[in-house]
């Protein structure tokens, strides 16, 4: 199998663009000592980008529990910058602003394919609600 051209990996990633209709910005992890030296953690919102997000069911079970709950796939452009600590803040769907922004965790290595990136997230109030 012959690796994309560059024009034909030009035309993937603005035809992934393209179907994005939701608007997100990266939340930037940034650590803050608090007053005993603690790192407590601070989110720094980005630049509004086109994403795609999808929501996802689960599809099975585990009793274990090691299996993450995922929430949602998110699609971003290639040229993204994020890490796995990071957030994604989710403001609108279908081009519509939503009355209450969504934060997501992300679970897991971001994935770069060739047209952008997918991350899985669970959202990052029921996240925190579980840990309490």
């Amino acid at each position: 199998m012959l690796p994309f051209s560059a024009t034909e990996l030009s035309q993937m990633r603005t035809t992934q663009t393209g179907a994005m209709q939701d608007m997100c910005r990266v939340l930037v992890y940034t650590g803050v000592a608090d007053a005993y030296g603690n790192p407590q953690p601070v989110f720094i919102a980005g630049e509004p980008v086109e994403c795609g997000f999808e929501p996802v069911r689960p599809r099975e079970t585990q009793q274990s529990g090691d299996v993450p709950r995922i929430d949602a796939h998110i699609r971003l452009p290639i040229a993204t910058v994020l890490e796995e600590r990071d957030r994604i803040r989710v403001s609108s769907r279908y081009n519509e602003e939503l009355e209450t922004v969504q934060d997501y965790e992300i679970v897991g290595p971001v994935k770069r394919g060739p047209s952008g990136l997918v991350v899985e997230v669970v959202n990052a109030v029921h996240r925190s609600s579980e840990e309490a």
